[in-house]
Protein backbone atom coordinates (compact mmCIF):
# COMPACT_ATOMS: atom_id res chain seq x y z
CA UNK A 1 0.00 0.00 0.00
CA UNK A 2 1.33 3.16 -0.90
CA UNK A 3 1.87 5.93 1.71
CA UNK A 4 1.62 9.58 0.95
CA UNK A 5 3.88 12.41 2.07
CA UNK A 6 1.54 13.75 4.77
CA UNK A 7 0.88 10.05 5.82
CA UNK A 8 4.54 9.24 6.12
CA UNK A 9 5.52 12.00 7.47
CA UNK A 10 2.90 11.78 10.50
CA UNK A 11 4.27 7.96 11.01
CA UNK A 12 7.55 9.44 11.19
CA UNK A 13 6.98 11.87 13.87
CA UNK A 14 5.08 9.19 15.67
CA UNK A 15 8.11 6.95 15.25
CA UNK A 16 9.91 9.93 16.99
CA UNK A 17 8.61 9.95 19.62
CA UNK A 18 9.10 6.63 21.06
CA UNK A 19 12.99 7.33 22.23
CA UNK A 20 15.49 4.72 22.01
CA UNK A 21 16.41 5.52 25.71
CA UNK A 22 12.91 5.10 27.05
CA UNK A 23 12.85 1.96 25.56
CA UNK A 24 15.99 0.40 27.06
CA UNK A 25 15.22 1.81 30.27
CA UNK A 26 11.32 0.31 30.22
CA UNK A 27 12.91 -2.94 29.12
CA UNK A 28 15.54 -3.03 32.65
CA UNK A 29 12.91 -1.89 34.77
CA UNK A 30 11.19 -4.85 33.15
CA UNK A 31 14.00 -7.40 34.17
CA UNK A 32 14.33 -5.15 37.42
CA UNK A 33 10.76 -6.11 38.56
CA UNK A 34 11.23 -9.64 37.25
CA UNK A 35 14.10 -9.98 39.24
CA UNK A 36 12.52 -8.68 42.46
CA UNK A 37 9.19 -10.82 41.99
CA UNK A 38 11.68 -14.02 42.42
CA UNK A 39 13.35 -12.47 45.52
CA UNK A 40 9.85 -11.75 46.76
CA UNK A 41 8.03 -14.83 45.74
CA UNK A 42 10.80 -17.38 45.67
CA UNK A 43 13.05 -16.96 47.51
CA UNK A 44 11.23 -15.42 50.47
CA UNK A 45 7.32 -16.63 49.83
CA UNK A 46 5.65 -13.74 49.98
CA UNK A 47 1.97 -14.20 50.35
CA UNK A 48 2.54 -17.99 50.35
CA UNK A 49 3.25 -18.25 46.79
CA UNK A 50 5.84 -20.51 46.36
CA UNK A 51 4.21 -22.62 49.12
CA UNK A 52 0.77 -22.29 46.72
CA UNK A 53 2.91 -23.44 43.57
CA UNK A 54 4.39 -26.25 45.24
CA UNK A 55 1.17 -27.60 46.40
CA UNK A 56 -0.88 -27.56 43.24
CA UNK A 57 1.70 -29.85 42.00
CA UNK A 58 2.25 -27.90 38.50
CA UNK A 59 5.78 -29.25 38.14
CA UNK A 60 6.51 -25.84 37.94
CA UNK A 61 6.73 -24.71 41.51
CA UNK A 62 8.64 -21.70 40.69
CA UNK A 63 8.01 -18.00 39.86
CA UNK A 64 11.15 -17.38 37.89
CA UNK A 65 10.16 -20.51 35.59
CA UNK A 66 7.24 -19.24 35.26
CA UNK A 67 8.60 -15.59 33.87
CA UNK A 68 11.13 -16.70 31.99
CA UNK A 69 9.90 -20.19 30.31
CA UNK A 70 9.45 -20.86 27.09
CA UNK A 71 6.40 -18.80 25.49
CA UNK A 72 6.24 -16.78 29.04
CA UNK A 73 6.11 -13.65 28.97
CA UNK A 74 9.44 -12.43 28.73
CA UNK A 75 9.24 -14.40 25.23
CA UNK A 76 6.44 -12.95 24.45
CA UNK A 77 7.92 -9.30 25.14
CA UNK A 78 10.65 -10.29 22.90
CA UNK A 79 8.28 -11.24 19.80
CA UNK A 80 6.46 -7.72 20.35
CA UNK A 81 10.09 -6.19 19.92
CA UNK A 82 11.12 -7.85 16.89
CA UNK A 83 7.60 -7.67 15.39
CA UNK A 84 7.54 -3.98 15.89
CA UNK A 85 11.33 -3.76 14.69
CA UNK A 86 10.33 -5.77 11.44
CA UNK A 87 7.26 -3.48 10.99
CA UNK A 88 9.49 -0.10 10.97
CA UNK A 89 12.01 -1.65 9.13
CA UNK A 90 9.95 -2.17 6.01
CA UNK A 91 8.23 0.20 6.37
CA UNK A 92 11.60 2.53 6.15
CA UNK A 93 12.75 0.34 3.89
CA UNK A 94 10.38 0.77 1.50
CA UNK A 95 10.70 5.08 1.57
CA UNK A 96 13.90 4.87 1.43
CA UNK A 97 13.93 2.91 -2.06
CA UNK A 98 10.91 5.46 -3.39
CA UNK A 99 13.72 7.99 -2.71
CA UNK A 100 16.25 6.19 -4.45
CA UNK A 101 18.38 5.83 -1.09
CA UNK A 102 18.47 2.13 -2.19
CA UNK A 103 21.64 1.29 -0.27
CA UNK A 104 20.53 1.91 3.29
CA UNK A 105 16.63 0.42 1.79
CA UNK A 106 18.43 -2.68 1.20
CA UNK A 107 20.09 -2.39 4.34
CA UNK A 108 16.86 -1.96 6.67
CA UNK A 109 14.73 -4.88 4.34
CA UNK A 110 17.59 -7.21 5.24
CA UNK A 111 17.49 -5.88 8.80
CA UNK A 112 13.40 -6.90 8.66
CA UNK A 113 14.12 -10.40 7.36
CA UNK A 114 16.94 -11.06 9.92
CA UNK A 115 14.01 -9.72 12.47
CA UNK A 116 11.45 -12.08 10.54
CA UNK A 117 14.23 -15.12 11.14
CA UNK A 118 14.45 -14.32 14.75
CA UNK A 119 10.87 -14.03 15.35
CA UNK A 120 10.40 -17.86 13.69
CA UNK A 121 13.47 -18.71 16.06
CA UNK A 122 11.71 -17.54 19.49
CA UNK A 123 8.47 -18.67 18.81
CA UNK A 124 8.88 -21.83 17.08
CA UNK A 125 12.89 -23.12 18.14
CA UNK A 126 13.50 -23.86 14.80
CA UNK A 127 16.80 -24.78 15.60
CA UNK A 128 15.93 -27.37 18.65
CA UNK A 129 13.77 -28.92 15.89
CA UNK A 130 16.69 -29.22 13.65
CA UNK A 131 18.77 -30.81 15.98
CA UNK A 132 16.05 -33.27 16.94
CA UNK A 133 15.28 -34.28 13.37
CA UNK A 134 19.14 -34.59 12.90
CA UNK A 135 18.96 -36.80 15.39
CA UNK A 136 17.27 -39.29 13.93
CA UNK A 137 19.05 -39.19 10.79
CA UNK A 138 22.61 -39.73 12.64
CA UNK A 139 21.54 -40.46 15.99
CA UNK A 140 24.95 -41.71 17.24
CA UNK A 141 26.32 -38.55 16.57
CA UNK A 142 27.58 -35.99 19.39
CA UNK A 143 27.70 -32.83 17.32
CA UNK A 144 24.99 -30.28 18.41
CA UNK A 145 23.30 -29.78 15.13
CA UNK A 146 21.56 -26.15 16.52
CA UNK A 147 25.74 -25.02 15.52
CA UNK A 148 24.70 -25.19 11.60
CA UNK A 149 21.61 -22.67 12.17
CA UNK A 150 23.27 -20.48 14.20
CA UNK A 151 25.48 -20.34 11.72
CA UNK A 152 23.55 -19.57 9.04
CA UNK A 153 21.86 -17.04 11.10
CA UNK A 154 25.12 -15.19 12.06
CA UNK A 155 25.98 -14.94 8.38
CA UNK A 156 22.45 -13.58 7.83
CA UNK A 157 23.11 -10.65 10.19
CA UNK A 158 26.62 -9.89 8.91
CA UNK A 159 26.02 -9.92 5.40
CA UNK A 160 24.34 -6.67 5.51
CA UNK A 161 26.26 -5.18 7.70
CA UNK A 162 29.37 -6.04 5.52
CA UNK A 163 27.80 -5.01 2.32
CA UNK A 164 25.95 -1.59 3.42
CA UNK A 165 27.50 -0.93 7.08
CA UNK A 166 29.66 2.41 5.89
CA UNK A 167 25.98 4.02 4.93
CA UNK A 168 25.00 3.20 8.48
CA UNK A 169 27.87 4.39 9.74
CA UNK A 170 26.85 7.98 8.79
CA UNK A 171 24.26 7.50 11.51
CA UNK A 172 26.67 6.73 14.30
CA UNK A 173 24.27 6.15 16.98
CA UNK A 174 21.69 3.78 15.09
CA UNK A 175 25.14 2.05 14.50
CA UNK A 176 26.32 1.67 17.64
CA UNK A 177 23.02 0.21 18.82
CA UNK A 178 23.57 -2.52 16.51
CA UNK A 179 26.97 -3.31 16.84
CA UNK A 180 26.09 -3.48 20.71
CA UNK A 181 23.23 -5.69 19.41
CA UNK A 182 24.61 -8.18 17.56
CA UNK A 183 27.32 -8.65 20.01
CA UNK A 184 24.49 -9.16 22.96
CA UNK A 185 22.60 -11.56 20.97
CA UNK A 186 26.08 -13.08 19.80
CA UNK A 187 26.69 -14.14 23.44
CA UNK A 188 23.30 -15.40 24.29
CA UNK A 189 24.24 -17.94 21.19
CA UNK A 190 27.29 -18.50 22.55
CA UNK A 191 26.35 -19.69 25.96
CA UNK A 192 23.20 -21.15 24.40
CA UNK A 193 25.11 -23.37 21.09
CA UNK A 194 28.91 -22.76 21.03
CA UNK A 195 29.64 -23.19 24.59
CA UNK A 196 27.99 -27.23 24.11
CA UNK A 197 29.81 -27.16 20.73
CA UNK A 198 33.38 -27.03 22.53
CA UNK A 199 32.17 -29.14 26.06
CA UNK A 200 31.32 -26.45 28.06
CA UNK A 201 28.18 -27.16 30.14
CA UNK A 202 26.16 -24.19 31.59
CA UNK A 203 25.09 -26.00 35.03
CA UNK A 204 27.82 -25.26 37.13
CA UNK A 205 27.06 -21.67 36.70
CA UNK A 206 23.61 -22.18 36.98
CA UNK A 207 24.11 -24.33 40.26
CA UNK A 208 26.47 -21.48 41.83
CA UNK A 209 23.64 -18.93 41.45
CA UNK A 210 21.23 -21.16 43.01
CA UNK A 211 23.12 -22.67 45.80
CA UNK A 212 26.08 -20.51 46.55
CA UNK A 213 24.44 -16.79 45.72
CA UNK A 214 20.52 -18.00 46.63
CA UNK A 215 21.04 -20.93 49.38
CA UNK A 216 19.01 -23.64 47.24
CA UNK A 217 16.39 -21.42 47.32
CA UNK A 218 15.27 -21.21 44.18
CA UNK A 219 15.49 -25.27 43.49
CA UNK A 220 12.50 -27.70 42.55
CA UNK A 221 11.18 -29.59 44.88
CA UNK A 222 10.79 -32.40 43.00
CA UNK A 223 13.42 -35.50 43.02
CA UNK A 224 13.19 -36.09 38.89
CA UNK A 225 15.09 -32.74 38.59
CA UNK A 226 18.46 -33.31 39.64
CA UNK A 227 20.62 -30.64 40.40
CA UNK A 228 22.59 -30.11 37.00
CA UNK A 229 19.01 -30.46 35.31
CA UNK A 230 17.73 -27.42 37.45
CA UNK A 231 20.94 -25.23 36.51
CA UNK A 232 20.91 -26.07 32.77
CA UNK A 233 17.16 -25.00 33.07
CA UNK A 234 17.97 -21.97 35.03
CA UNK A 235 20.70 -20.81 32.83
CA UNK A 236 18.44 -21.64 29.34
CA UNK A 237 15.41 -19.45 30.83
CA UNK A 238 16.17 -16.95 33.43
CA UNK A 239 20.09 -15.80 31.90
CA UNK A 240 19.38 -16.61 28.76
CA UNK A 241 15.74 -14.87 27.96
CA UNK A 242 17.19 -12.02 29.97
CA UNK A 243 20.22 -11.50 27.64
CA UNK A 244 17.73 -11.36 24.40
CA UNK A 245 15.33 -9.75 25.31
CA UNK A 246 17.84 -6.90 26.35
CA UNK A 247 19.94 -7.68 22.64
CA UNK A 248 16.11 -7.12 21.04
CA UNK A 249 15.59 -4.08 22.64
CA UNK A 250 18.90 -2.70 21.06
CA UNK A 251 17.58 -3.40 17.41
CA UNK A 252 14.50 -1.75 17.80
CA UNK A 253 16.73 1.25 19.72
CA UNK A 254 18.29 0.77 16.37
CA UNK A 255 16.16 1.45 14.01
CA UNK A 256 14.16 3.90 16.04
CA UNK A 257 17.59 6.00 15.78
CA UNK A 258 17.61 5.54 12.81
CA UNK A 259 14.68 6.91 12.26
CA UNK A 260 15.06 10.12 14.33
CA UNK A 261 18.70 11.32 12.63
CA UNK A 262 17.61 10.23 9.61
CA UNK A 263 14.43 12.98 9.83
CA UNK A 264 16.40 15.15 11.37
CA UNK A 265 19.13 15.26 8.21
CA UNK A 266 15.60 15.63 6.46
CA UNK A 267 14.64 18.91 8.46
CA UNK A 268 17.97 20.23 8.15
CA UNK A 269 18.51 19.14 4.20
CA UNK A 270 21.14 17.98 5.07
CA UNK A 271 20.73 14.43 3.31
CA UNK A 272 17.34 14.72 1.39
CA UNK A 273 17.22 10.99 0.23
Amino acid sequence: MLVNNEDEDKIKRALCRIKPRHVIISCLMYLIICMIAIVLFDIYNLAGVRSFLEASDLEKPRVWFHIFNEQGPTEMLQWLLLSLTTLISVFISGRLMEKRNYRLGYFWYLIGILTIILLLEDGSNVSHKFQEYMSYIAPESIFDSRFIVYSIYMIIAIVPLIKYGKDLYYYRTSFTYLITGYFVYGFAGFISVFLGLLGISRAPVGNYIIYNLLNGKLLYPYPRFHDAMIGEIFMDTVVEESIELFATCLLLCSILSFVHEHYNDQINGNRMN
